[in-house]
């Protein structure tokens, strides 16, 4: 081989080094912006249901069955069930377009009735 063979080897070998270390890089900077993004709906999903928590425990549940909270993101509801002694609770906030979903349930105890 000449010269000429070794340059052009050589060249093809350091340009796919760095075309494979570059997409490399890519796909790093891709997936961390990705758990950005699933951070912060994850927070803000958190935030919806921690406002419904304290809606929920403010409110007098009688004769509510369920609540849904109109968001363009996030799917918000709450269904409620009575027993004896309490109402139980349950929230869910899923998100519309990513895979993030949060669930609670919250025991509201049921105020003494004196006779």
């Amino acid at each position: 081989m000449n010269k000429k063979a070794y340059t052009l080897l050589l060249t093809i070998l350091v340009l796919t080094i760095f075309s494979y270390i570059g997409i490399v890089i890519l796909e790093t900077k891709s997936i961390k912006n990705v758990n950005i993004q699933n951070k912060y709906l994850f927070i803000q999903a958190k935030n919806h249901k921690e406002f419904l928590k304290s809606y929920i425990k403010n409110i007098k549940l009688e004769g509510i069955k369920k609540i849904d909270i109109e968001d363009s993101n996030f799917n918000i509801n709450a269904f409620i069930k009575k027993s004896e002694s309490s109402y139980i609770v349950d929230i869910f906030v899923k998100s519309k377009k990513f895979d993030i979903s949060i669930h609670e349930r919250i025991i509201k105890e049921l105020p003494l009735k004196l006779s």
